[in-house]
């Protein structure tokens, strides 16, 4: 595998110079060692792809240096592969080889094109193996994802479900209620309702994004449709605080080819969110914008405490809740990394402004494909 780098372990000047030559030509980064303290030295610093070892060595030994490497605690260290070449060819000897953890074993006198041959082949097959484990790893990873979304979202289900049954069980027990208590058991209701069938898109819009080679399906929206149509989901529930919502437009933003399910739920997180944080009697707006011509900006401005400075790098992170979230507001740490994870997948960004209002600013920012690589900067 030409560039890989090989460390030559051999007492005999010669032998190393023809080995150097040989695995040079062959595109083979090489490095020398003529004794076994060297050799280990560079094994520790240089971590090669392969070496060859020879068993006869002053200081450490090849047997010593074998036994030691297979031990050590670094991974990358402990599966380099080894190949033993020695003028000791009894069986004996190279079995004793195989059991100290050497890969193969070539006595002396050698031929050069096997050596060549099979520091390719363990080469391929060492650069096969960490392929396979990395796609594993990320196999895994995944599938603990999704374990996590589903057991952190099914436990927020449950959490509105419980709701919604609790308010149901009043006006149930007790049908003589007055109009303005039904009135705001039914605002509750309605509010949890609409949070359950946001809940369920998440998850399989989430679930399908964890499958490989899927795409979100795209149709033309109206973005200021979607965004007012958000405001008006959430407007009875901002009424009951006192909050004022309102919607800003810059300019007129072209309808767009996007997932119109994805795009609700990602800045419907967002507003949701500027609601919890948002104090009494105080406002939102929610503001939509042309970028460059080509693609719209949409930012979600809160009245909130705003976010610590050292917790904004951790914003995003799925489960994380800043101290004053967990203090003061019900919540799984997942509406901005959903939000963000939703908006990348189709191409866009979602960032946290840096502004001198008060509360804080979130904007998702958006080019069509077609502009995505020319250079501009997406903000």
């Amino acid at each position: 595998m030409p560039g890989e780098t090989v460390l030559v372990v051999e007492d005999d000047e010669d032998l190393v110079h023809m080995l150097e030559y040989n695995l040079k030509n062959r595109g083979y980064r090489t490095l020398t060692a003529l004794n076994g303290f060297d050799a280990w030295d560079l094994i520790e610093s240089e971590k090669p792809h392969l070496i060859l070892l020879d068993i006869m060595l002053p200081g450490i030994n090849g047997w010593q240096i074998c036994e030691t490497l297979r031990k050590h605690q670094q991974t990358d260290i402990s599966q380099i592969p080894i190949i033993m070449l020695t003028a000791l060819s009894s069986p004996e000897e190279k079995l004793k080889g195989i059991r100290m953890g050497a890969d193969d074993y070539i006595p002396k006198p050698f031929s050069i094109k096997e050596v060549l041959l099979k520091i390719h082949r363990l080469i391929e097959r060492d650069t096969t193996k960490k392929a396979l484990e990395v796609e594993v790893d990320a196999l895994k990873a995944k599938e603990s994802q999704l374990t996590d979304f589903q057991d952190m979202l099914f436990h927020e289900l449950k959490n509105q479900l419980t709701i919604i049954g609790g308010y149901s069980r009043r006006i149930k027990e007790a049908p003589d209620h007055e109009p303005e208590r039904y009135h705001h058991y039914s605002n509750i209701i309605h509010q949890h309702s609409h949070a359950l069938y946001a809940l369920v898109d998440q998850i399989l819009l989430l679930t399908r994004l964890t499958q490989d080679n899927w795409s979100l399906p795209v149709e033309k929206i109206s973005m200021e449709q979607i965004i007012r149509n958000i405001i008006t989901v959430f407007a009875a529930h901002a009424d009951n605080r006192g909050i004022k919502m309102h919607f800003e437009k810059t300019e007129n933003v072209a309808d767009i080819e996007l997932n119109p399910t994805a795009v609700r739920l990602a800045l419907s997180n967002l507003v949701e969110n500027a609601l919890k944080y948002s104090p009494r009697s105080s406002e939102i707006t929610v503001r939509l914008g042309k970028e460059d011509d080509w693609g719209f900006t949409v930012d979600v401005q809160d009245s909130g405490p705003g976010i610590p400075e050292h917790e904004k790098a951790h914003i995003f992170d799925k489960f994380y809740r800043g101290k004053k979230g967990k203090n003061q507001t019900k919540g799984c740490g997942l509406g901005l990394y959903i939000s963000k994870t939703l908006i990348e997948s189709m191409g866009g960004t979602l960032c946290l402004l840096r502004n001198n209002k008060p509360g804080s600013c979130f904007r998702m920012t958006y080019h069509p494909p077609e502009f995505q690589g020319s250079g501009l900067a997406l903000h």
